[in-house]
């Protein structure tokens, strides 16, 4: 028994970090286009062809162009910065590495700033709700059809590009319609679908996406409202410069270490608004089995 006395007064810890909840980001990456060209650190540059009509010509008449307008435009950078210390006193006095929470908790914070710029921009460019409006009773799948005419009438192509991104709320909703939850109806092996959860339904990707704070990604134009989107992949584009830059520097008078996370990127729609819906939603209708 004495062999063992010492380690009554032997203080354990965790050998890791308990993170709180919070979302990992970068989660709208695969959702979006990505930018074909950088010019000099400074913008993105996207492009946009008009439609072109093939026309019939009767023999010898002369070719007449299809006038399919074509035209770039650029999208000014934009710098995200998660900035944090780690003093040397705390270091040998715990188990985890502390400069590893940090990383996670600034890669997290990054990619959030990420998710958050993307739903802004569509935001700015989609304002009108007409004929979207579901805010009277609970989101159900007739909703969801609704929702698929209205983008399918912006002329997108229905290949299994087609995203919807819910709150808790508006998803166990549609969830609790039979015929989105059947197991029949589970669309095809996606890597997005394996790092959300998802329902693949009529040809689009509806997925759980909780805000980390209010207002970061849904607006709320009044009590118990919210606005949500639904777009195509084609429609809203994302560009990053710098994914995610890490400078860790030692400071011999603070006895610290400072760590300066940068992330450089920029985010537009890219179909003149078009292949992106807004809908309105209720914030207080219960849920029920239909």
């Amino acid at each position: 028994m004495t062999a063992n006395a010492p380690t009554w007064n032997t203080t354990q810890y965790a050998n890791r970090a308990m993170h709180i909840y919070q979302n990992k980001g970068n989660r709208l990456r695969p959702t979006v286009t990505q930018a074909m060209r950088i010019e000099n650190n400074e913008k993105a540059v996207f492009w946009l062809a008009g439609k072109t009509k093939a026309k019939k010509i009767e023999r010898r008449e002369r070719n007449q162009p299809g006038n399919g307008e074509r035209k770039k435009f650029e999208v000014p950078l934009a710098t995200w910065k998660a900035f944090d210390v780690i003093e040397q006193y705390d270091v040998d006095r715990m188990s985890v590495d502390e400069k590893e929470v940090v990383y996670e908790s600034g890669a997290n914070a990054l990619g959030r700033a990420t998710d958050i710029e993307i739903y802004a921009q569509m935001a700015t460019k989609v304002t009108d709700v007409t004929g979207l409006d579901f805010s009277a009773a609970a989101f159900n799948a007739a909703n969801a059809l609704t929702l698929c005419a209205a983008l399918q009438n912006d002329k997108v192509p229905w290949d299994g590009n087609v995203y919807c991104g819910l709150p808790a709320l508006q998803w166990n909703q549609l969830l609790a319609n039979k015929v989105v939850n059947s197991a029949d109806h589970v669309g095809p092996d996606l890597p997005f679908v394996k790092a959300t959860d998802t329902r693949f339904w009529n040809g689009v990707n509806w997925f759980l996406f909780v805000e980390e704070d209010a207002q970061d990604l849904y607006p709320v134009p009044a009590a118990d409202k919210q606005d949500l989107f639904i777009w195509h992949k084609s429609a809203m584009g994302w560009c990053n410069n710098t994914d995610l830059s890490v400078i860790t520097v030692w400071d011999n008078y603070e006895d610290w270490w400072t760590v300066n996370m940068t992330a450089k990127g920029a985010a537009s729609p890219l179909q003149d608004g078009k292949g992106i819906k807004r809908f309105r939603t209720s914030t207080n209708t219960a849920i029920a089995i239909v």
